[in-house]
Parts: C-alpha cells; structure tokens; sequence
C-alpha cells in the first residue's frame, strides 16, 4: 500500500502538478517582491510612470511563469514565444523616449552638473531647480512658472550653471535716437547701475557697449553682474524703467 502511495506522488503527472504549484508560488513570490521595490522607488519616479512600471513587471513575471508550465506541460510555445518577443520590441519602441530620459538621470547623477536648488539656464529656459527624477527635471523661473525638463534634453543641449559661477553677468539692452549724445547715455546708463549696486557683485565694474548704430537709432547694452540669479529680471525691467523715464525728462 506505502508503495502504491509513493508511486502515486512520483509518477509524472504528479510531478507535473507539484512543478506547476511551485512555478504558482514562486510567480506570486517574485510579483510580491517586484511591486514591492518599485513602491520603494516611488520618490524618485513620477506616480505616473510607478503605475505603469507595476503593471508592465507585474505581467512580465507572470508570463514567465505561464511559460515555464507550458513548457512543463510539453506545450510547443515557440509562437507564443516569438508573438511576445515582438510585443515587447513594440513596448520598447513605445517608451523610448522614457528610457533614454532613464539613462540621461544615471549621466546626471554620475556627473552632476547641477544640484537641487541651483540656477541653471538650457535653452530658452532659466530658472532654480526644484525637483529631479528620473523622468524629467523642474525648474522655476522668476515669473514663479514651472518648467519642466525631459532629462533627455540635458544631454542633447548646453546646461549653464549660474549659480556656480559664482555671478550671473546679465545684459540690459536699450535703444536710443541717433540723434543724442552718446556720451552723455553712457554716463547715465552708469549713474543708473550706482543706483541698484546694492544687488551687484562686490568689486565688479558695469560696461556699456554700442551694440548697432543706424541712421535712426544706437543700440547699446548696460553689462553688470549680479550677485542673485533670482533677481535678473527684476534688475533688467528696473533698470529699463528708471533709463527710460530719464530719457523722456531729457526730451
């Protein structure tokens, strides 16, 4: 009778049965595990992308396991196989731009040409950083608008760090008749950086230069530095504003 038991629990559909719980479990185990690094992994990865990184591990893992016990059950799976393969060569080509996004954050991190909190200028766009993940990087520019950054575009463009330089040079362009005396612009260009030197850097000396010079009107930029990044706008529209109602009490 022990023997009859014991081939019973050896003969080869029950074997398959046992290998087919085990994958079961094992399947449930893994799926468990993954979700559960991806959860961890939630602070540094938009909720967005989590959702859909839990869903595509989740039935990745359970395919797998689905063809281990086809496979068990001696199921041919060679087009499931190749059907599949060629699911997953779509997704990829589906989510290449957040994978290379992924990459780049790995370059960033590695490299570090700016930290949370600093100024950086990439393309059009200037402003403080306030977040960074692996998807994309945010920043705030000084009108207190948030632009967000594909960490792809990092890699592709020139990033200036404005805060590790140590001062931002800024230019501030006017525009006058030909008619007026240059001389006398500059010199009220300069009485006007006295005005706001409050904001300068310390043993730093503004510059005016003459950018374009037509039969109508003299183009001419007032270069300073400043000491807070934050501040390019408001010292550019300040110092406009105080040349241009000078230059109306003039005329």
């Amino acid at each position: 009778m022990a023997s009859n038991i014991f081939d019973l629990f050896t003969s080869p559909p029950a074997e398959q049965i046992l290998t087919i719980i085990l994958i079961l479990v094992l399947t449930y185990s893994v799926v468990r595990v993954y979700r559960s690094i991806i959860t961890r992994i939630a602070g540094t990865v938009p909720s967005g992308l989590i959702v859909s990184l839990q869903q595509i591990g989740t039935w990745s893992i359970r395919i797998f396991g689905a063809f281990y016990i086809l496979n068990t059950l001696n199921v041919n799976i060679l087009l499931l196989v190749a059907l599949l393969s060629l699911g997953g060569l779509a997704m990829i080509v589906a989510y290449r731009n957040i994978l290379a996004d992924m990459a780049a954050s790995q370059f960033v991190s590695t490299f570090q040409p700016f930290k949370v909190g600093e100024w950086i200028e990439v393309q059009d766009y200037y402003g403080r950083v306030i977040e960074r993940n692996l998807i994309q990087t945010k920043i705030l520019t000084p009108d207190n608008e948030i632009v967000i950054i594909p960490n792809s575009t990092l890699l592709r463009r020139s990033v200036i760090n404005r805060t590790r330089s140590g001062a931002l040079r800024i230019q501030i362009p006017v525009a006058v008749s030909a008619e007026i005396d240059l001389a006398k612009i500059q010199d009220q260009l300069l009485h006007i950086a006295e005005d706001v030197k409050v904001d300068l850097l310390p043993d730093t000396t503004p510059q005016v230069r003459v950018t374009q010079v037509t039969p109508q009107e003299t183009r001419l930029v007032l270069l300073i530095q400043i000491a807070n990044p934050a501040k390019r706008d408001q010292i550019i529209s300040e110092v406009q504003k105080k040349f241009y109602e000078l230059l109306s009490k003039r005329n």
